[in-house]
C-alpha cells in the first residue's frame, strides 16, 4: 500500500479540519513521495481522489488500453466511463473511484492508487501486476498467491476458524457440566472469548497496522462542501 497516499490523505483531512477552501488546498498541495510513487494532486470529488501528475504522457487512449482498463475494473467490481481524454472507474453506487489520463491518475483508496500506477503507468512492478491480464485457472491461482495480503488473510481465516480457545469457548456455551453450575460455564466461555479477541487484536495490530490507521473516507467526504464535490 502506498504510504505516500496515506500521508497525503491525512494532510487533506487536516486542511479540511481548518475549513480551508478546496481551491487553496489544491494550490498549496505538497508532494508526498514513496519510492516510485508520489501524491501531488487533490480532486475534491465525493469521495475525494488523490493523484499523481507525471512529467511525460504514459497512458494512451487506445482501444487495447481501454479493454485492459475494463478488465482491470471488472475484477474490482467497477465500471468504466470515458469522457474526453479521461477514463473514470465508477463504483456500482455511482461514485467515482479512480481517474486515468495520459500524464495523471488518481484514486480514492491507496490500494487502487498503487495498482493503477503499477499496471498502467509502469511505477514499479510485482508478480500480481505482471499477471493482471493473464487468463486461465492457473493464472488466477498465481495472481491470488502473488498477493501476499490474500495469502495472509487466508492464514488468518484458518487461524480464526480452528483456534482451540474459540472452540473451547463455544463448547462451554453449548454443553452442560455435572461438576460446575451453568453460570460458571458461561463465565468461562465469556473469558475465553475475550482472551481470543484480545489475542486476535494484537495479531492484527502487529501484522496489519494500516487497519488501526484506516482512512476515514466517509468522514472526509462529509467535510467537503457538496457544491464543490463535482469541481476539479
Amino acid at each position: 500500500m502506498s504510504e505516500a497516499f496515506v500521508k497525503a490523505y491525512k494532510h487533506i483531512e487536516e486542511q479540511l479540519n481548518k475549513n480551508l477552501p478546496d481551491a487553496v488546498i489544491q494550490e498549496k498541495m505538497p508532494e508526498f513521495r514513496d519510492g516510485n510513487f508520489s501524491v501531488n494532486r487533490y480532486l475534491p470529488y465525493s469521495p475525494p481522489l488523490l493523484g499523481m501528475s507525471l512529467k511525460n504522457p504514459v497512458f494512451q487512449m487506445t482501444f487495447e488500453n481501454l479493454r485492459k482498463v475494463e478488465k482491470f475494473a471488472k475484477r474490482r467490481g467497477l465500471l468504466v466511463k470515458t469522457e474526453g481524454n479521461s477514463v473514470e472507474l465508477i463504483a456500482l453506487d455511482g461514485l467515482r473511484r479512480a481517474l486515468l489520463r495520459a500524464d495523471f491518475f488518481a484514486a480514492s483508496t491507496p490500494q487502487l492508487f498503487e495498482s493503477i500506477g503499477k499496471v498502467f503507468y509502469g511505477l514499479g512492478s510485482d508478480t500480481a501486476s505482471e499477471l493482471e491480464f493473464t487468463e486461465g485457472f492457473t493464472s488466477s491461482v498465481a495472481r491470488l498467491l502473488a498477493d501476499k495480503m490474500n495469502v495472509t488473510k487466508a492464514l488468518v481465516a484458518f487461524f480464526l476458524l480452528f483456534t482451540p480457545v474459540l472452540w473451547l469457548a463455544a463448547s462451554l456455551f453449548l454443553t452442560e457440566s455435572l461438576a460446575y453450575p451453568r453460570w460458571t460455564m458461561i463465565g468461562a466461555g465469556v473469558v475465553a472469548l475475550a482472551v481470543t479477541a484480545y489475542v486476535i487484536r494484537l495479531y492484527f495490530r502487529e501484522n496489519f497496522p494500516e487497519l488501526f490507521e484506516k482512512i476515514d473516507t466517509k468522514n472526509l467526504i462529509r467535510k467537503i462542501p457538496q457544491s464543490q464535490t463535482q469541481s476539479q
